[in-house]
């Protein structure tokens, strides 16, 4: 994700590691320089805008859920 993408997150928003959806989670805090994410796997980083590259807002894979009937 550019600067500018990773500028425009706000809290909640759901974020993925090379875009894989086991590498998931979610913007707990935002500031001018970074944002803070807590990963699914219980840990937490702070990750400054200009090095959101690894990082994409949706899975690279689409998620698809069937229906039960």
């Amino acid at each position: 994700m550019t600067v500018t993408e990773s500028k425009s997150l706000t809290i909640g928003s759901r974020v993925y590691w090379q875009g894989n959806t086991a590498d998931g989670g979610s913007i707990t805090g935002t500031s001018w320089d970074a944002v803070t994410i807590a990963w699914d796997n219980g840990q937490a980083a702070t990750v400054h805008h200009g090095d959101m590259r690894e990082i994409t807002r949706s899975p690279a894979k689409p998620i698809i859920v069937q229906r039960q009937p």
